[in-house]
């Protein structure tokens, strides 16, 4: 008896999960708003992803993510927005989930030169102190302040009012080596399949 309780209990929650999951797919497409509110509302479980997360949780977080398709990305889970010959870079929101609550930012120097890949700063969280990194070489022109007062931006509006620095390149070739949205939600989910 105690055993078909259980598997009628697992098929219940298989069941839910696989709608939840698939609703918010069709959301996060449609109203990506909306998914945002409703993944701060999810259990830590399934809004923090852990090494033993299912399948379906991982279909789950990677359909909530958002990817902005006009921004270009790292490896390392940086984003860059370019305006004329001016990187605008931040960190992803899925570098984001995977730090946790940040409570601290080390930002660089305005007249800074750094070279392609260069570590610019650090990021700490409640989980990890991570580092980030220049997508490309040049002069760092404007760092955003408000970040370092307020390390939380990073959690909030990791695409917006969080953003980290600015840098002023002159070969424009290295921005070959960053990926579209879609080659970086490929990424992720190769990344996350390994």
């Amino acid at each position: 008896m105690n055993f078909i309780k259980t598997i009628c209990q697992y098929a219940i929650r298989s069941a839910i999960t696989l709608v939840l999951a698939v609703t918010l797919f069709v959301t996060n497409l449609f109203w990506p708003a909306a998914s945002q509110a409703i993944a701060q509302a999810l259990p830590a479980q399934i809004n923090q992803p852990q090494s033993n997360q299912s399948w379906l949780t991982g279909i789950l977080q990677l359909a909530l993510l958002n990817i902005p398709s006009q921004l270009k990305y790292t490896k390392d889970h940086e984003w860059v927005l370019v305006e004329g010959n001016i990187a605008k870079i931040g960190i992803t929101e899925y570098a984001e989930r995977q730090f946790g609550e940040t409570v601290f930012a080390e930002l660089p120097k305005v007249g800074q030169v750094f070279d392609q890949g260069d570590e610019l700063g650090t990021i700490e969280s409640v989980k990890a102190v991570a580092q980030f990194y220049t997508p490309v070489k040049g002069e760092v022109v404007e760092v955003n302040q408000a970040v370092a007062d307020e390390p939380e931006l990073l959690n909030e509006d990791p695409y917006g009012d969080g953003w980290l620095v600015k840098i002023r390149f002159s070969d424009s070739s290295e921005l070959n080596a960053l990926l579209s949205s879609q080659q970086y939600s490929d990424y992720i989910k190769e990344s996350s399949e390994a």
